[in-house]
């Protein structure tokens, strides 16, 4: 009586470890570390010119939490820093698979397509996630550096034409996130990035080709940009995006690189939204991952 054969635990993590490995190329890390570098530059403009980016929202004082640097790098990692760098991460690991033809011989070991698919996903949400945590804890290194050289001072407003006294204006309210907030906020942008791997898997597995992946995978979200000062913006993930993130509305375009669009007090329905198009995109991607013609028999 013959046994089911069973599949090695060994041979399973060995794969999941390969995916890994196969992202550790310049391409991946070198925007990564433009990622990095960007997000702290971002931060360290504002806290030279006075550290302000909204009376009611939080300054970048606040970073000097460890807590709130953390969050800031999830902000980062779920808007336009982190689709690009998903969109090289995508390209390099399922995108040159499929343009070199290396897929077709995966397939010839592994044909369930759908355990190759999350292998490819999985690797990319990890190197977001350590990404995410790299980035905060450099941010919040960075600050409180800045916070001991170069203390915020709010900006002094000049005398009146009677030549009055001089009154400086009351420093920014410094709101510091908690580790709740801080943790939602991780989960929140790893949901983000899952959309953004099933768009750029999609786009690789549609296209075939790195270029291909790095253009359809990046260009949507960027041209539908401009559609959230139209009445059509409840409908676009960038509204959805800054309706899950609770992104201050204020704190777009200088601190993180996104569309200005006023969150919604529910994230909840820009959760479900995205979570929605995030597995129609992935399952999408899956059934066109699935018709490999080099498999299939010569007429």
């Amino acid at each position: 009586m013959a046994g089911t054969r069973r599949r090695p635990v060994r041979g399973e993590g060995a794969a999941w470890a390969g995916e890994l490995r196969a992202l550790w190329t310049v391409p991946v890390w070198g925007v990564t570390a433009a990622v990095v570098l960007l997000a702290l530059a971002l931060v360290g403009r504002l806290w030279i010119s006075g550290a302000p980016y909204g009376v009611l929202d939080p300054s970048v004082s606040a970073l000097t939490s460890l807590p709130s640097a953390l969050r800031a790098a999830a902000w980062q990692f779920a808007t336009l820093l982190g689709l690009v760098l998903t969109a090289v991460v995508v390209a390099t690991g399922l995108g040159q698979t499929l343009e070199g033809g290396t897929w077709s011989a995966l397939r010839l070991f592994e044909n369930r397509v759908g355990v190759l698919w999350a292998r490819k996903a999985g690797a990319a949400l990890v190197l977001s996630l350590a990404g995410q945590i790299v980035t905060g804890v450099l941010l919040w290194l960075a600050t409180s550096a800045l916070a001991r050289l170069w203390p915020v001072r709010p900006p002094a407003v000049p005398p009146g034409f009677g030549g009055g006294a001089v009154h400086t204006p009351l420093p920014l309210p410094v709101e510091s996130a908690t580790w709740g907030q801080a943790i939602g906020a991780i989960a929140a942008a790893l949901l983000v990035q899952v959309l953004f791997v099933s768009l750029a898997g999609l786009a690789a597995a549609l296209l075939r080709s790195v270029i291909g992946t790095l253009a359809l995978g990046v260009g949507p979200l960027l041209v539908t940009a401009p559609l959230v000062l139209l009445p059509a913006a409840p409908f676009l993930p960038h509204r959805w995006i800054a309706d899950l993130l609770n992104l201050p509305s204020e704190a777009q375009y200088q601190l993180y690189l996104w569309n200005q669009a006023p969150p919604d007090p529910s994230p909840l329905t820009g959760g479900l939204a995205l979570a929605a198009v995030a597995a129609l995109a992935a399952v999408a991607a899956w059934a066109a991952l699935r018709g490999e013609r080099a498999l299939r028999p010569v007429d």
